[in-house]
């Protein structure tokens, strides 16, 4: 295995810049807005929708809803925190709306009042509602879907009140990433190998455990081992064996408390001294690492349940993919439709999934 020479700093904020997701080809995403609503047959004929506004590819969420002919769309935003020169979520949800000509179908807002939320058909978990709890739940009539625009996996603890939804009998629905329509765990797994050349590491050859309990592992061995990688999958990194290992993957869960604690952590630096930590998914105790004079990347540590690199350095398709997934999710649950294995979406209880 051989190292490329590790990216300065200067180059990293290079390499960020190099990928703005907050100016986007608005051409092009709203073509693949178009083709995604047909090839889904996504229909929200008369419904209200909330949303959460962004930047970048996630700012079409609000027009997709439109598009696919939604009644009323609400997105909520967080823009009072806006900072100097950065194009705020809500301008960047009203302008992609405006260009795609549904702008009078699209209200962006920073609160939705208690008794409005009665009239809400679709929900779409969001960064810009915060947790969804039982009292919000209580607030939903019970026709209402909740979205989690993500599978189960994917999300910090505590993100919804499951049980609270349950006992509101509101239905909450995760989008099947690995339908054929969506197909974004090839996406994840090559945005991994991304985060690996964007860290210097040349693949071939190179030995790699790769320390996941997701659906994410077993693509990201394939695609490693498509690149000439010797690799290893392990569930926990607590059960990793001895081996010498040149770069260690963790795509874990997110997690109250790491996965890769200051235990696994002293037992890798016994063995794999010089191995470098990427943190794709999931939490690493940097401090821990620090302490034994582990190497993790990236530099700056992800927000929990954040990727170690956004979805959206791959382009616009697999972040528009993933939310137009959550939007049919939510519709074919809002329909009735019967939610299996192969479907698009599947239902999702008390953190479980019923697939």
């Amino acid at each position: 295995m051989t190292y490329r020479s590790m990216p300065s700093s200067f180059e990293v904020l290079a390499r960020s810049a190099a990928r703005p997701v907050s100016e986007i080809d608005v051409e092009e995403a709203l073509a693949i807005v178009r083709e995604q609503i047909a090839l889904l047959d996504l229909d929200l004929t008369g419904l209200t929708v909330v949303v959460g506004a962004a930047t970048g590819y996630r700012a079409i969420a609000a027009t997709a809803a439109a598009l696919a002919n939604a009644g009323r769309v609400i997105a909520l935003t967080r823009d009072s925190q806006r900072r100097p020169g950065v194009p705020t979520a809500g301008y960047a949800t009203l302008a992609f709306a405006k260009y795609a000509k549904v702008s009078d179908r699209v209200e962006v807002t920073n609160r939705i009042d208690s008794r409005n939320w009665q009239n809400v058909d679709l929900l779409a978990n969001c960064l810009q509602i915060g947790p969804i709890s039982r009292s919000l739940a209580e607030l939903l009539p019970s026709r209402a879907v909740i979205s989690l625009m993500a599978e189960p996996w994917e999300l910090r603890p505590g993100v919804v009140d499951f049980e609270g939804c349950d006992d509101a009998g509101i239905k909450v629905v995760a989008p099947n990433l690995g339908h054929p329509a969506i197909s974004v765990l090839a996406d994840f797994a090559r945005l991994c190998c991304v985060l690996l050349d964007d860290a210097g590491i040349d693949q071939r050859g190179a030995e790699i455990a790769v320390v996941s309990d997701t659906p994410c592992g077993p693509v990201i061995e394939h695609s490693l081992r498509e690149r000439r990688a010797r690799v290893s999958m392990f569930a926990h990194p607590s059960i990793m064996t001895g081996n010498k290992w040149d770069v260690i993957v963790a795509a874990m869960r997110p997690s109250d408390k790491p996965a890769m604690d200051i235990n696994c952590l002293g037992r890798i630096s016994e063995n794999s001294r010089n191995a470098l930590l990427v943190q794709f998914s999931g939490e690493i105790d940097r401090s821990a690492a620090h302490y034994f004079g582990l190497r993790v990347w990236p530099p700056k540590r992800p927000a929990r349940g954040q990727l170690g690199l956004p979805l959206e350095a791959l382009g616009a398709a697999p972040t528009i993919r993933k939310l137009m997934g959550g939007l049919k999710a939510a519709e074919a649950a809002y329909r009735g439709a019967e939610l299996g294995r192969d479907s698009v979406g599947f239902i999702v209880k008390a953190g479980k999934a019923d697939r």
